[in-house]
């Protein structure tokens, strides 16, 4: 165990009060400083029946209750506990993030409000979760609001993970394209299998398996989420506990005609009338069907396998995604406590090197323990339990939202008023000692061409021709001074033209990523590994680190002006005493916003920190 490395418990100095707002239930919890306090949750919401509201070890019959009602309830319970104008912030899980809204959780204002309510959200009703954080605002209104999104840790996956084949009129509709959901969630288990492992994120593959009443997976590259099974709604991917998943969409077509079905009655039957429930005819609790099929139902038993083996054949795709990964990560209910649906999911997967410990698979989690290891010592492949935890990370990105929880050292005013020079990195070469004298020549070294703006670094006078599976870039310049290892930079562009799929890495994190062949005047080099688009990164020195109130390995948002203003998300944090402060984007980041060379950002905020070591 190495600690926790993601903040995931120090809410010191804060009192926070968090909402998990689901279609059917809310729940609810307060963080006072590094204490876990009181919570409770209400079930039933939206229908005719009663609801039940279940507060610390209370329970209460309601008749039928909305959302806002549900809130002013749980608001009641709390006030005869808690001062609750005590409270730093209130923190609610919101579904989709705003195209407008760059970081993962923001302060709500009327503004920010408006747009949830008007059908940003695209397709998925998130009409009761708004409704009832717009009444505990008006219920708190001395209190700061905060809406988490659930769907920001998507925000990463690639271009390709989240296109549909579409026409091209509606193909790149942003509003048409994968969203991704349970983030919270699966953002969650990554952070604690990270620490489980005893391995920075930065450096792991996962695939991360919710599974509860709704069901997912999501693939993990490096910290960032570049791929997962939920899609523009909730709907696509697993089947789930009353949900269909991935459906034939002629089939659809077929049901609506056949059955006269108009659309908010096709919703309905695939949402809430379909998964395990709609297979078993009895119920989308894995628990019961267990149990069911145990005493020989043949209904409950097929659900259940139909629900294992498309887990178990999406964990195969992702696996395919990330090119092998480090650990399998069950979570959710059904994830944290089911052995026997861990197990038949596992069962499959013995081809990849995956192999379950029987019997620690059958202990899983202890009571107290929020991570355990249920993975053979011979597994290749690491398969972990970790105990889900929305709640937490709701606070935590929360108190990030506030600027708290050792988050910002420094005023905000300093990062927006300090010019971040802009260079515009084309594709490179770094080429290692060794593949200098295969490409160019027994003990040559490389020319000096000209310097470049990070201390000792320079272009060098020799070129390479790089040569893919689909077509050659010619003319690529060589970086020195030379590297342990080759490293080539390209640009999603160059990607097609060579035919080479290359991950967004960090300079030097190479595992894992494709190689290709290098050609020089000399000779040429195959590369079996080094080819990465770089991730977009600023350098500076410690001192101008401390100076704007960031660290090494932060990662930030950074604003540039011009013709086109944008922002840059995911922006890492590069802090060496040798290095001097410079932002680096690839051609076709530059092209997209017309930026060149000279130009010059502003830190925005801070996305993420990694614990002090």
């Amino acid at each position: 165990m190495t600690g926790d490395p993601y903040q995931l418990t120090d809410f010191s100095g804060l009192k926070l009060l968090v909402f998990n707002c689901g279609s059917l239930s809310l729940r609810y919890r307060v963080f006072d400083g590094d204490t876990d306090g009181t919570g409770g949750e209400i079930e039933g919401l939206g229908g005719p029946g009663p609801a039940k509201h279940r507060h610390r070890e209370e329970t209460e019959q309601l008749g039928s209750l909305d959302h806002a009602g549900a809130m002013d309830r749980a608001l009641d319970a709390l006030a005869r506990e808690l001062d609750l104008g005590s409270l730093s912030a209130v923190g609610h899980r919101v579904l989709v993030q705003p195209d407008d809204v760059e970081a993962s959780a923001a302060l709500v204002d009327d503004a920010l409000l408006e747009r949830l309510r008007g059908g940003v959200i695209r397709p998925w009703d998130e009409s009761g979760r708004i409704a009832a954080l717009a009444r505990c605002r008006q219920r708190l209104a001395g209190v700061p609001q905060v809406a988490v999104f659930d769907s920001a840790f998507f925000r990463t996956l690639p271009e390709l993970a989240r296109l549909y084949a579409l026409p091209a009129r509606f193909a790149r509709d942003p509003s048409l394209m994968r969203i991704g959901f349970q983030g919270l969630s699966h953002k969650h288990a990554a952070f604690r299998a990270a620490d489980e492992l005893g391995r920075p994120l930065a450096q792991l593959k996962l695939v991360t398996a919710h599974l509860g009443s709704g069901a997912s997976l999501a693939a993990v590259d490096h910290a960032r989420a570049v791929d997962t099974t939920m899609g523009l709604t909730p709907l696509a991917g697993l089947v789930s506990g009353q949900r269909c998943g991935d459906m034939d969409p002629g089939l659809l077509c077929h049901l609506m005609a056949r059955e006269g079905l108009k659309p908010a009655e096709l919703l309905r039957l695939l949402d809430r009338e379909s998964g395990l429930a709609g297979l078993s005819g009895r119920s989308g609790d894995v628990r019961e069907l267990e149990r069911a099929a145990d005493d020989g139902d043949g209904r409950a038993l097929a659900a259940i396998q139909v629900f294992c083996r498309q887990v178990a054949k999406q964990i195969a795709a992702m696996g395919a995604v990330l090119d092998g990964f480090d650990a399998l990560v069950f979570t959710g209910g059904v994830g944290e406590n089911a052995a026997g649906i861990r197990a038949r999911i596992c069962q499959g997967l013995g081809h990849l090197g995956l192999v379950l410990d029987e019997s620690r698979n059958r202990r899983g989690l202890a009571e107290r323990e929020t991570a355990c290891a249920v993975g053979h010592s011979a597994s290749r492949i690491a398969v972990l339990c970790v105990r889900s935890d929305e709640a937490r990370m709701i606070a935590r990105e929360t108190a990030r939202a506030l600027g708290r929880a050792d988050l910002n050292l420094d005023p905000e005013q300093r990062r927006q008023q300090t010019p971040i020079p802009i260079g515009v990195s084309a594709h490179h070469v770094h080429l290692s000692q060794a593949h200098v004298e295969a490409l160019f020549g027994p003990g040559r070294e490389l020319t000096p061409h000209s310097p470049l703006k990070q201390p000792g670094q320079f272009a060098a006078e020799e070129r390479v021709t790089l040569v893919g599976p689909k077509g050659e870039v010619p003319r690529v310049r060589v970086l020195g001074p030379v590297r342990a290892a080759t490293q080539v930079e390209i640009s999603r562009t160059e990607e097609f033209q060579l035919g080479i799929d290359a991950p967004i890495r960090d300079s030097g994190d190479l595992d894992g990523t494709p190689g290709l062949v290098l050609k020089g005047p000399a000779g040429s080099v195959t590369l079996e590994q080094g080819v990465i688009c770089a991730r977009r990164h600023i350098h500076m020195s410690p001192a101008e680190a401390e100076a704007l109130g960031v660290r090494d390995r932060d990662v930030v948002m950074v604003e540039v002006g011009g013709e086109r203003p944008l922002i840059f998300g995911d922006v890492l944090v590069r802090a060496k005493p040798t290095f001097t402060l410079e932002m680096h984007l690839d051609t076709d980041e530059a092209n997209a916003g017309e930026i060149s060379s000279g130009m010059s950002g502003r830190i925005t905020g801070i996305q993420s920190r990694p614990a002090r070591a």
